[in-house]
């Protein structure tokens, strides 16, 4: 029976040596965290988050803004890292300068979209005015 546990846990340290590691931090707590836009916790985490080795994007706008934003250049919201095999990478994103850029964007974006709308508005107005 000890042989057994013995050969389970090796086996158990074999598949874990297959995955590389993210440590994720911040500068502010309860931030959430995306790893390739799938939310795996809130600051502080507890433990390193087990990945397959390779490239990872890191960020804490959840999958839909974070195309946006990474338009607008707001690069400093997610990082690209590459993770290695039986290894821990430490990630650490500023969070709280960024959060009140992101917040910006956001306002701009609404506003962006408004004035686009009441401008097309007016000239379909305009256009059913001339005939």
């Amino acid at each position: 029976m000890c042989g057994l546990l013995s050969f389970a846990q090796a086996q158990q340290k074999s598949d874990m040596a297959k995955f590389g590691f993210l440590d994720i931090k911040t500068d502010s707590m309860e931030v959430p965290f995306y790893i390739d836009g799938v939310f795996v916790g809130k600051h502080p985490l507890n433990n390193p988050i087990p990945v397959l080795p390779g490239f990872h994007l890191v960020s804490y706008l959840p999958p839909d803004l974070t195309k946006k934003y990474v338009e607008e250049n707001l690069t400093d919201a997610y990082k690209r890292v590459y993770v290695t095999p039986n290894d821990t990478l430490e990630v650490f994103l500023f969070y709280d300068h960024y959060i009140v850029e992101t917040e910006i964007l956001d306002k701009q974006n609404t506003v962006r979209r408004i004035t686009t709308i009441s401008i097309i508005s007016m000239i379909v107005y305009l256009i059913f005015q001339i005939t």
